[in-house]
């Protein structure tokens, strides 16, 4: 049953967040920008993988990148 809510819930987060390739394994939940994405390590840079324990947890991280994306799009860097 646990493997069948965690392939929904996969289908659900890949369906929502297509810019992002979503997978989950024993370390918990993953996703990385697909192609196209530059990137960088610098404070401000935008975020081109992000972790959670859980789904839930995944998606409001994904949520708030969206959200950050549509708002500084080159990131947030202090000028």
């Amino acid at each position: 049953m646990t493997e069948v809510l965690a392939d929904a819930a996969l289908q659900a987060l890949t369906g929502l967040f297509p810019d992002w390739l979503v997978w989950c394994d024993e370390h918990g939940w993953h996703a990385r920008r697909r192609a196209g994405f530059v990137q960088l390590y610098s404070d401000g840079a935008p975020a081109f993988s992000v972790h959670a324990s859980d789904a839930t947890e995944l998606a409001a991280q994904l949520r708030w990148q969206q959200a950050a994306d549509a708002h500084a799009p080159e990131g947030c860097r202090r000028g």
